[in-house]
């Protein structure tokens, strides 16, 4: 744990979103004007007053390699309008980081890490993994879930099934965890930033 005293937000939320090599700029682009979208649309900025403490701490980290994972956006304290927008803006204007293999079992355990030491303490903690593939470098994914639930987190994912019309139940078989956890398929690209929006919707509940 993080030694800290008492809890500072509601939610500690990382989207973890992959950046592979199989990742195209088009669709990297829709991953953070998707994400910025949602942390600013007034449906989550309500959603979140009505929290008790009405504040969650929000990191975005791109991922790709066992051992490639970069904050795009390192955590933030968002409880209003304003942090909202000042968060988005962090991330529409962050570079695009490096691309590589799909190594989801390396950004579990990285941000399992992070959220026990570096994120502020937080009643919920939640890893949001958005990837279009299959974990093929690091660990068994299924290893990484077990150890970050085990430790009071919560995995959900966003699975992109264009390359891979299956990998919703892959998604569920090895990668979500914990109280609550969820997958929200997106087929195809048309509705992927809506889906974006669901789901922090639904992660804020």
């Amino acid at each position: 744990m993080s030694g800290r005293e008492g809890p500072e937000v509601d939610l500690a939320l990382v989207f973890a979103v992959d950046s592979s090599g199989s990742v195209s700029n088009e669709r990297m682009a829709m991953y953070i004007e998707g994400h910025a979208q949602a942390v600013t649309s007034p449906q989550f900025v309500a959603a979140l007053g009505n929290l008790p403490r009405g504040r969650a701490a929000l990191a975005y980290v791109a991922w790709s390699n066992q051992d490639r994972q970069s904050y795009t956006v390192p955590w933030r304290v968002v409880d209003g309008p304003e942090t909202a927008a000042e968060w988005a803006r962090a991330l529409r204007t962050a570079p695009r980081p490096g691309t590589g293999f799909t190594s989801i079992s390396g950004v579990i355990d990285f941000c399992h890490d992070h959220l026990l030491r570096v994120a502020p303490p937080a009643v919920r903690r939640v890893i949001d993994i958005v990837a279009d593939g299959r974990n093929n470098d690091g660990r068994p994914v299924a290893a990484a879930r077990d150890a970050a639930v085990a430790a009071g987190i919560t995995i959900n994912g966003l699975p992109v099934l264009e390359n891979d019309p299956y990998l919703d139940d892959y998604f569920a078989r090895e990668v979500v965890g914990g109280p609550a956890c969820f997958v929200l398929p997106v087929r195809d690209t048309a509705t992927l930033m809506d889906a974006i929006r669901r789901k922090l919707l639904a992660e804020i509940a």
